[in-house]
């Protein structure tokens, strides 16, 4: 087993504790893997982190208030809450931050879109009746 294979159970591994217990070293494990330079294992913490829906949510949140926040995490934040996200990315997109602001920017742009394509599906299908 390679350093990658043993990097990327760790990453499970991190996940499933997240998830299930809401362990704060595996969060930062996963944050940590979120923003690093290992594809694979940005991908497995994403996953971890989308399905942990509310709970990393609020992870992320918190880490927007103390600024803390990558931009590679804030990118998670349409996937995990939708358009409940929508208020705290619209905050980080006018706070003018480089990168963190770039990203919330992306995300804005991303839910505008997913509403605009709602709408038209809607329009096209009306209410089932």
């Amino acid at each position: 087993m390679g350093s990658g294979t043993s990097s990327s159970f760790r990453i499970i591994a991190a996940g499933a504790s997240w998830r299930l217990f809401g362990s704060a070293a595996a969060a930062e494990t996963l944050l940590d893997a979120v923003s690093g330079d290992d594809e694979q294992n940005r991908m497995l913490a994403g996953i971890s982190l989308v399905k942990a829906g509310q709970r990393s949510f609020e992870l992320i949140r918190k880490k927007i208030d103390a600024g803390e926040a990558t931009p590679a995490v804030i990118r998670l934040l349409p996937d995990i809450a939708g358009e409940k996200a929508r208020p705290m990315l619209e905050q980080v997109a006018a706070g003018g931050d480089g990168e963190k602001s770039a990203a919330a920017t992306e995300c804005v742009e991303l839910l505008d879109r997913i509403k605009k394509l709602q709408g038209r599906i809607g329009d096209r299908y009306g209410d089932g009746s």
